[in-house]
């Protein structure tokens, strides 16, 4: 069941934002798994041995809403839906659909949804942090479709304004995917989990997932970004990493192109010039090594070539609307470590 935009209105303001350190993700567990059931009375939340929680969510509690939160909201993170029984309309401004056991839906950073019309409704949320899952980047781009469904939209300004992902995995493949959640939900639940234990488990499962919805749209999974494209983007990730300037001049006669092309082609394909995607991405790294206390903040900012950390912390308020202390605090709250 499903209608059209034109149908629904266009009138879905968000009531309120989600953020992910209020759904649990810290600098110590970067990606978390929640999931809840439809119920009434008082709100409840099932721990394991509990006798109503279920099998499939391994070591973490599961909630069970006193009423399921319907109202149209948004999200500063991405947010993988799978449906696991029972059933809900699905609301975007795009069209409002029905979702059933086994659909799994994929929300990018600042899409408002809704969820009513709910039957029996249980389901498994999967969060991260994509400037850490982000990291290693150009190794992503090998596994189709994993950058264009898990990443995109926080890269790319071009990616920002899509319809919802929705397709529906095969009893194979969800058991697949519930095993790798099933790694990272025991391992969340440890006093202190392996980074890399948590990165393998959710890489597979999104690769899992790829894979599945490869398979059901193939021509929906690839950006479509020219070889020009690609070249520069790992042009820029290799800049970063290790510390160069970047000069967009260089870069465009070392692929045989005038600069005002390169620039022209950059910015159809990413929304946004090669420098400000430069910019970005410097920024994004540094999210990824604020999580990591034993750095201070100016030792971050030399490292990524910002001459000062003035400099550093004005480009990163710009991108990311707080300060390196604030954005370092909200991720490492009870963290004993270096802020300056």
């Amino acid at each position: 069941m499903a209608s059209t935009a034109a149908e629904t209105g266009d009138d879905l303001t968000p009531l309120y934002t989600s953020t992910l350190d209020e759904v649990g993700v810290s600098a110590s567990r970067p990606v978390r798994v929640g999931s809840w059931m439809s119920g009434g009375g008082n709100f409840r939340c099932l721990l394991p041995g509990h006798p109503d929680h279920p099998g499939w969510h391994y070591g973490c509690p599961v909630c069970v809403p006193d009423l399921q939160d319907h109202r149209p909201h948004s999200h500063d993170h991405f947010e993988i839906s799978i449906i696991r029984r029972g059933r809900t309309l699905h609301r975007t401004r795009h069209a409002t659909e029905e979702l059933g056991p086994g659909t799994v839906i994929v929300l990018a950073p600042g899409m408002t949804h809704a969820i009513y019309g709910i039957d029996g409704l249980h389901q498994t949320n999967i969060y991260y942090l994509t400037e850490w899952l982000a990291d290693d980047l150009m190794a992503h781009w090998r596994e189709t479709g994993l950058v264009p469904l898990f990443l995109a939209a926080s890269l790319f300004r071009q990616c920002r304004d899509g319809a919802v992902t929705k397709f529906v995995l095969s009893p194979a493949e969800l058991a697949a995917v519930d095993h790798e959640l099933a790694d990272i939900g025991r391992e969340s639940v440890s006093d202190l989990p392996s980074l890399t234990f948590l990165r393998s488990s959710l890489l597979k499962a999104l690769i899992l997932l790829s894979r599945s919805h490869t398979r059901q749209s193939p021509v929906e999974v690839g950006l479509g970004f020219r070889k020009e494209i690609v070249a520069a983007l790992g042009h820029i990730e290799e800049a970063i990493l290790r510390c160069e300037a970047f000069n967009v001049g260089a870069l465009a006669e070392s692929m045989g192109l005038c600069p005002d092309h390169l620039g022209a082609i950059f910015r159809k394909a990413t929304g946004c010039s090669p420098m400000t995607y430069y910019q970005h991405r410097r920024i994004q790294h540094s999210c990824n090594q604020l999580l990591d206390l034993s750095r201070s903040i100016t030792e971050i900012a030399h490292g990524l070539g910002f001459c000062d950390s003035a400099h550093f912390t004005n480009m990163f308020k710009k991108h990311q609307g707080v300060t390196p202390i604030m954005y370092r605090q909200r991720y490492t709250t009870g963290q004993r470590g270096r802020q300056s």
